[in-house]
């Protein structure tokens, strides 16, 4: 299955996200940010290549659906309601990333 992980610049939160997923051999997990600022910037080819887009707020989803129009993405996006205001691998933050990530994944 392949993962994508949105959040603003793709430093905190979505690289979270990607470090700790990475590590199962069952996935391939990749992370991007909607900021131009961003070392890995969203892009149709990700979004596409994603079975699941995993962004941390509304405004990311917002963003990806309208940058993409043509793209169908159906349930493949998922909004987990995770507010930039945590470090990259803070113990809360990998505890509510996997408690809102895990369910989707079974699916």
């Amino acid at each position: 299955m392949n993962l994508l992980f949105v959040c603003t610049v793709n430093r905190m939160r979505s690289c979270t996200a990607e470090t700790i997923y990475g590590k199962n051999p069952t996935y391939k997990v990749k992370s991007a940010g909607i900021s131009p600022t961003a070392p890995n910037q969203v892009t149709a080819e990700l979004v596409k290549w994603a079975d699941r887009v995993f962004v941390m707020e509304n405004m990311h989803r917002a963003f990806i659906t309208e940058k993409f129009p043509g793209i169908d993405f159906g349930s493949k996006i998922i909004v987990l309601d995770i507010p930039d205001f945590y470090y990259y691998m803070e113990p809360e933050l990998i505890e509510l990333l996997k408690v809102k990530i895990d369910p989707h994944l079974t699916q």
